[in-house]
């Protein structure tokens, strides 16, 4: 599959000064550094600036304290592949096409495809090459991808520097607590990348594999958390060694004299369980409920972006792509995206501290196994209030079609109103908004589902 000729270009010259948007800013000498660092599984209660437990994360809490952090972010879908590709494309999965994991497997998991592992920028099964940073290499970034990749075998082409590897389940170069750990080093050319760029735009996608299991991180970080209650503690020490690791990128713009002018996004592609829900057990994934779908977004821009805000309406990974293009100055419009890119764009909301819901958030599962052995797939719409999450299975049929959630008053999930005859006024008026939401974006499970429950 060749690479598509629409993509890229940059408003007036090779390197604009920024949107219009981004004018409304102080003024800069040119478009900014992007530095986008990505965790993998974590929570939102693992980084201390939400203020949900006992973690000490002071690198990334410094970072959303003078920039901007999002209470209500939301992955399209739980699960690693999927969701990297919707951040890159700003699509959901049913458009990307990718739905599953796409990296070797040693079982048979129903959440990685089988057999030859795809190249999903060689397959046309897939539509992943209308993406940002290939606009941004196009445009004349230095580009770099450092650590878990998980979008094929291989550099698609638009990265200049390639450091890259899939799931290994290890987080060392050799035996734990006797080696390198990996993030260190994989931090490490990171920080070479930035000192060999400085004095021009550069695209960094530094991620992180941790804090996915197994978590053993360096024994240092087990010291902030001696004497507390927290489970599981390894889980929120690992994510302390990736924010160590964190302040060391920032101390390095620091340095370098460009953070002021770097745009820093510090996020994951989704989160994991601590109970049982329909789906998924204890450290699950792959489901729409908030401990796997709501996940962190801090972002860090002092010359494009308010200080010190809270950003609490709803905003989905697929928003990320068109506000980074937004930001470099970016005008194309990628093919497949139902809105033009100044629609799409967090940044003039931003910018004028306009914090308001825009749309309903959607979230999807493609063939998930219940323990209890049904297959089904789930469409998940949130407004500002409320949660409706519909349900189709392809095997058995004892768990609900649907569930519904007061975000407000239920905050945890708990109380499902979906069969309480006072609210099937809002299941109907939350149906049809899915089912609208599946006509822009052509989804037919979505619309099969909202029909289904405005039929009763």
């Amino acid at each position: 599959m060749e690479r598509r000729s629409f993509l890229g270009g940059l408003a007036g010259t090779p390197l604009a000064a920024g949107s219009a948007a981004a004018q409304t800013a102080k003024p800069r000498r040119r478009p900014p550094n992007v530095l986008f660092i990505l965790f993998d599984k974590c929570r939102r209660d693992a980084f201390g600036a939400y203020g949900m437990k006992p973690v000490h994360t002071p690198n990334i809490d410094a970072l959303a304290q003078d920039g901007v952090r999002f209470d209500t972010y939301y992955a399209p879908q739980g699960l690693c592949g999927p969701c990297r590709a919707s951040i890159i494309t700003g699509m959901y999965p049913n458009e990307h096409g990718m739905r599953k994991n796409c990296h070797p497997t040693h079982g048979r998991g129903q959440n990685s495809y089988h057999g030859r592992n795809p190249d999903p920028f060689h397959d046309e099964r897939f539509h992943l090459w209308d993406n940002f940073p290939y606009v941004l290499h196009n445009a004349g970034y230095q580009t770099a991808h450092v650590g878990k990749w998980h979008l094929g075998p291989s550099n698609p082409g638009f990265f200049d520097t390639w450091r890259t590897f899939n799931s290994q389940m290890f987080h060392w170069i050799g035996k734990p607590h006797e080696s390198v750990y990996r993030p260190d080093m994989q931090t490490d050319r990171g920080i070479e990348f930035i000192n060999a760029n400085a004095d021009r735009p550069f695209f960094l996608y530094q991620s992180f594999y941790p804090p996915h299991p197994p978590w053993d991180p360096p024994r240092k970080y087990y010291e902030p958390y001696q004497g507390r209650s927290l489970e599981p503690k390894g889980y929120y020490e690992t994510v302390t060694s990736l924010d160590w690791n964190v302040g060391r990128l920032v101390e390095t713009l620091r340095k370098r004299k460009i953070l002021d002018n770097t745009l820093i996004i510090v996020t994951t592609e989704h989160g994991m369980t601590s109970r049982k829900y329909p789906g998924t057990g204890v450290h699950g994934y792959s489901s729409p409920y908030d401990e796997v779908s709501r996940i962190p977004l801090v972002m860090h821009w002092p010359d494009g972006l308010p200080r010190g805000m809270v950003w609490n309406s709803g905003v989905g990974a697929v928003d990320l792509a068109p506000t980074i293009m937004d930001a470099a100055g970016a005008v194309a419009r990628l093919q497949g995206r139902y809105m033009p890119l100044e629609e799409r764009s967090l940044l003039p909301d931003l910018q004028a501290k306009r914090d308001r819901w825009r749309m309903p958030l959607v979230m999807m599962n493609h063939c998930q196994r219940l323990y209890e052995g049904a297959y089904f797939e789930d469409r998940a719409i949130r407004t500002e209030r409320w949660k409706l999450i519909l349900r189709r299975f392809k095997a058995y049929s004892e768990g609900s079609p649907g569930s519904l959630h007061d975000m407000q008053a239920d905050p945890e999930e708990k109380n499902d109103l979906y069969g309480d005859p006072a609210h099937q006024d809002t299941v109907a008026d939350l149906s049809r908004q899915l089912m609208a939401w599946g006509e822009r974006h052509g989804d037919p499970i979505a619309m099969e589902l909202a029909s289904r429950a405005l039929m009763g």
